[in-house]
């Protein structure tokens, strides 16, 4: 981790999450509602307009502007960690030069799809190593429409009623063991207490 210590800032800083997707909302809502990030409860930003513990803002500049006329110095934080939820390294997030000194980057990878906390969730790793073999191009959100018949995997009525927050926190430890990081690449578990 190259000099980081991102636990640290997590439990030190404010920190706010940009979401990329429903499924990265809903996780990130039932660690939050479940006590299970590494943040602070106090310390996790909240969208003033959607009043979630995420945004859905991903570009730097939309960001800055929605967020960085606070002070994150306060009630012994030392600042704003923008902890991105992201399934891929593509596209370069540059914060505006004026807010990049006051705010810690970090992205927490959840590649190569979300949907493998489900496939973990279900017990089915080995069923899904097996159908991936055959099918290289095979995506895990397809294994779970028709491998585990989870018709409505991307759907925020079906993830919401199907995480628990026991179950989510299970199936990301699990996947942590599983998969292969690239070296200082963070994941979903690096959120977890």
């Amino acid at each position: 981790m190259g000099g980081r210590d991102v636990a640290r800032d997590l439990a030190s800083k404010y920190v706010l999450f940009s979401c990329e997707g429903t499924a990265e909302e809903v996780i990130i809502s039932k660690l939050h509602e479940g006590g299970r990030l590494a943040v602070p409860r106090e310390r996790v930003v909240e969208d003033p307009i959607y009043f979630t513990p995420y945004t859905r803002l991903r570009k730097a500049g939309q960001i800055a502007q929605r967020f960085f006329g606070t002070s994150y110095v306060a009630d012994g934080a030392s600042g704003l960690l923008l902890a991105r939820i992201v399934d891929s390294r593509a596209g370069r997030f540059v914060l505006p030069r004026r807010w990049a000194e006051s705010c810690a980057v970090e992205s927490f990878y959840t590649r190569p799809e979300i949907e493998m906390l489900t496939i973990h969730a279900e017990g089915a790793y080995g069923g899904w190593l097996r159908e991936s073999r055959k099918n290289r191009q095979l995506r895990s959100s397809e294994f779970c429409k028709g491998g585990l018949g989870l018709r409505d995997i991307k759907s925020r009525d079906f993830l919401d009623s199907y995480w628990t927050v026991e179950m989510l926190t299970r199936a990301i430890r699990e996947y942590d063991e599983h998969r292969n990081r690239s070296s200082g690449e963070l994941s979903l578990g690096d959120l977890l207490r």
